[in-house]
């Protein structure tokens, strides 16, 4: 083994026994045959059989080992198994030396590395002119090995400060950069690795980067997470410190600013991080209530306001009354389906449960695609299994964690329950209440941010399309008109408002399901179920309609707006094709909800353009020209139609966030393979990221990658346009998306930078800041985007919430500031975030602190 005291000694060459080329060493390599030792040291002359072997040897050069001891810090190049740490009598006198002789020592040591460099080049090189200017453009970099051995003979490390010693560094001028290695970079190690494949990097010490594609947890509760004694005093007063939300189990919290670091814990906190990029695997014998087999609820009165995680605008349309009949119906389909698995020391109270119905109600109808009709429910006619699926979904939006942890194992008791229904009862398939407790169980487990509730839910959407499919409801024929006349009686009036709002709440359950099943087809690249193709239905009706709050309202509006009939009213499908329907259909049709659902329509197809894409990936190696250039049309057609669509709903006057946050997310999906940036941020691990790194570095080089990274800082420009608590589920997810593309972007321009010398991105801010090269791209300034877009011109960079501007290599600031605009969407949340926007935030802290650049 080499330690990393001095340089080894060259052992005495035999007696060679074949033609041995001056320089060379026959007992340097394993074959007697020069031609196979292809591998030579340009210091020394050594050659090696294998690049691993003369890359161990150069590491005795630079004085670059790997593997120190943590008692005496010896270097080696390999792995020390174990031995025994034991301090030689040369090694112990040399270090008790007096400076000034290991200096002298140095001085020789200095003159005869240069000389025998220089001398070992001459010998090797065929010509005098060639092996000097070889010797002498080698020789500089010799020297600074050499000095950073001395150095560490001295006692001093690379970058320490000797009296009258100017470090090596200094001798670099403005035009020579420094070298690019792997010591000098700012990045992680698994990214130099990735980014710099000649390098070797130390694996056993890496901090392998989170899964960014995953941003989800294990789901670990236990009998003691149930614990609601502490809200005996009830939840109407205002909440005190016992509040506290208790971390979620499985998630990375975050530690006190003051408590040291440790690289050991850190690296065993890593590997029980849930974002691990290693694929999860469900514990063996898991099974639906594993972990989540208690409901014990005691004295809980009422939910307050500030624990309620709903927008602050919304106003509430109805009470909803139970009784303890339903009460009473709840708790037997839990006993019933959870059986031996769920203790019950105590359920829900009557009050607590009318406030998660009430809250569920709330947010449902103030959301865009909301598809139950509140004014007209009625929990007394009410399926149970929808019951319980609106108090989970209402749990969702409170902050104190026992109220959510309750509500995700009725989630559970939903999910079986229902099964059982359709199961024992075929005829439930065409009825619409247990089709939206289907719905809302499926909401509530793709985000609920734990991993095997996300799967099953993702899972389980085929029975609802294939049902809806099956009873026609995608058609246009299913649907009946029923008009109201004015003085029609009452009985009559309530019937057809009835029969109308579940009419319309099919059509909107059809459009939420579209949109449920898009949003994962985004998120997670995975196949749509639906196509656009199917959305033959007609148009949904406006919300005046739809929320009016009784059918003398509804009757009302209906005489006043004179919508069309359902065979006159276009269907969706025409839609996606003819925007300008709207101008002709506005007043009777839901707007937001269109252009929502229209969005996703072109989203399908680019998701279609990125399939076709990931095909047509190696096309040089098939001559397939014309297929290339039919697919770079289509995405010049694509562009177009969502900047026209985008346009189009500019105009509107009820234009949403949702639907420009989608628009402009699309954008950028269409100019950037979201799959390659996960890949290459280590979701598959080191292989997958090195191979997948020359398609990405030929991105970042494009005109193309500039107009994905302005699309993903617009994506932040319309987040901070959401109301309070809005920014959750899909869009949070989009908002991490495009943080990610703007931080892979900004590390390899960064590197690129770097690695040809020219001025990195920060500096060049510092340089200009004021002047118009600086490009945010998180504002509406179109004429310096079209520059950097166009001409590359500029230092593309966002904004932090204290409106300083964060170029794109600043990859922590860039992450902390996308962490912060997830937060600040809930101010009010003083018990803690829901778990997925929590797990995002984190994951998002976790990947900025990995990039090691402010």
């Amino acid at each position: 083994m080499e330690d990393s005291a001095s340089v080894p000694p060259r052992a005495p060459s035999p007696p060679p026994t074949v033609h041995q080329a001056p320089g060379t060493e026959a007992g340097a390599a394993d074959s007697p045959s020069p031609s196979k030792s292809r591998h030579q040291c340009y210091l020394c002359s050594r050659t090696y059989e294998r690049a691993d072997h003369l890359t161990r040897h150069l590491k005795s050069h630079d004085n670059e080992r790997t593997y120190r001891c943590p008692e005496c810090g010896k270097g080696f190049n390999r792995a020390a198994k174990g031995v025994e740490c034991w301090e030689s009598e040369a090694r112990i006198q040399s270090a008790s030396q007096p400076i000034e002789r290991r200096a002298q020592s140095y001085d020789e040591f200095e003159s005869s590395a240069m000389g025998s460099s220089i001398r070992s080049q001459h010998a090797n090189d065929g010509s005098m002119d060639g092996s000097l200017n070889h010797g002498l453009n080698t020789a500089p970099s010799s020297v600074s090995r050499h000095f950073e051995d001395a150095s560490l003979l001295l006692g001093l490390n690379s970058n320490g400060d000797l009296p009258g010693v100017i470090p090596f560094d200094a001798m670099h001028t403005d035009h020579q950069p420094p070298a690019f290695n792997a010591a000098t970079m700012d990045f992680p190690d698994f990214f130099e690795q990735v980014m710099m494949p000649g390098s070797e990097v130390p694996q056993q010490g890496w901090m392998m980067p989170p899964d960014v594609s995953n941003f989800t947890s294990d789901l670990n509760f236990d009998g003691g997470d149930f614990d609601f004694s502490f809200l005996a005093s009830g939840l109407t007063r205002p909440s005190t410190a016992q509040g506290i939300r208790p971390e979620v189990s499985g998630m990375v919290a975050e530690k006190d600013a003051n408590t040291p670091s440790d690289v050991h814990l850190r690296a065993e906190a890593f590997k029980k991080n849930p974002w691990s990029w290693n694929h999860w695997i469900p514990e063996r014998n898991s099974s639906s209530f594993s972990g989540q087999d208690t409901i014990d609820i005691r004295q809980v009165d009422r939910v307050s306001s500030s624990d309620q995680l709903t927008t602050p605008d919304s106003v509430r349309l109805v009470h909803c009354d139970l009784r303890h009949a339903e009460r009473d119906r709840m708790i037997r389909v839990v006993t019933q389906v959870a059986n031996t698995r769920v203790t019950m020391p105590s359920f829900p109270s009557l009050e607590l449960l009318e406030d998660l119905v009430d809250i569920f109600l709330l947010q449902d109808s103030s959301a865009i695609d909301s598809y139950i009709h509140s004014a007209s429910f009625v929990s007394g006619k009410a399926r149970t299994e929808l019951l319980l699926a609106m108090v989970a979904a209402g749990a969702r939006y409170v902050s104190l964690s026992p109220v959510w942890k309750m509500g995700l194992v009725i989630q559970e008791v939903v999910r079986i329950a229902v099964g059982e229904l359709l199961e024992s009862d075929n005829t439930a398939t065409r009825e619409l209440q247990p089709l939206q407790a289907l719905l809302l169980m499926l909401d509530i487990g793709v985000w609920s941010g734990f991993r095997r509730k996300t799967e099953i839910a993702m899972s389980f959407l085929q029975p609802p399309v294939t049902m809806l499919a099956w009873s026609n409801a995608f058609r246009k024929f299913s649907y009946r008109d029923f008009v109201p006349s004015e003085h029609e009686a009452d009985e009559s009036l309530e019937d057809k408002w009835h029969a109308w709002t579940e009419r319309e709440a099919k059509k909107r359950l059809i459009l939420h399901t579209f949109l449920h099943d898009s949003q994962l087809a985004i998120i997670y690249a995975k196949n749509p179920l639906l196509s656009p193709a199917q959305m033959m239905m007609p148009l949904p009706a406006c919300r005046e309609l739809w929320l009016a709050p009784n059918a003398q309202a509804w009757r009302n509006a209906y005489l006043r707006l004179a919508p069309p009939s359902q065979s006159d009213t276009p269907a969706m499908m025409d839609f996606f094709g003819h925007n300008n329907l709207l101008e002709q259909y506005g007043t009777v049709v839901d707007k937001t909800l269109c252009m929502l659902i229209a969005s996703h329509g072109l989203g399908h197809e680019i998701w279609h353009f990125r399939a076709r894409a990931r095909l047509l990936s190696g096309w040089q190696n098939h001559g397939r020209r014309d297929r290339h250039l039919e697919h770079a049309r289509q995405q010049r057609d694509l562009l177009d139609d969502l900047t026209t669509f985008q346009a189009h709903c500019e105009l509107q006057v009820t234009s949403a966030p949702e639907v420009m946050l989608t628009l402009e997310l699309l954008m950028m999906l269409l100019h950037v393979d979201i799959e390659d940036i996960q890949t290459f941020s280590g979701k598959l691990g080191e292989e997958e990221a090195r191979s997948v790194f020359p398609k990405v570095l030929l991105w970042s080089q494009s005109g193309e990658s500039r107009v994905a990274v302005f699309h993903a800082g617009q994506v932040f420009r319309v987040a901070r346009l959401f109301e309070k608590t809005r920014l959750r589920d899909f869009y949070a997810v989009a908002l991490h998306h495009s943080a990610l593309t703007l931080w892979v972007y900004g590390m390899i321009t960064t590197n690129a930078s770097r690695k040809s010398g020219r001025e990195s991105p920060a500096r060049a801010v510092a340089r200009a800041q004021g002047e118009s090269s600086v490009v945010p791209l998180d504002t509406l300034d179109d004429r310096a985007a079209r520059s950097f877009q166009l001409l590359g011109q500029g230092t593309a960079g966002i904004h932090d919430p204290d409106l300083t501007f964060v170029p794109l290599s600043s990859s922590k600031a860039l992450m902390g500031t996308a962490a912060s605009i997830l937060k600040s969407n809930f101010p009010g949340s003083s018990n803690g975030l829901p778990p997925l926007i929590d797990n995002l935030a984190n994951l998002m802290a976790e990947i900025g602190r990995l990039s090691g650049r402010d």
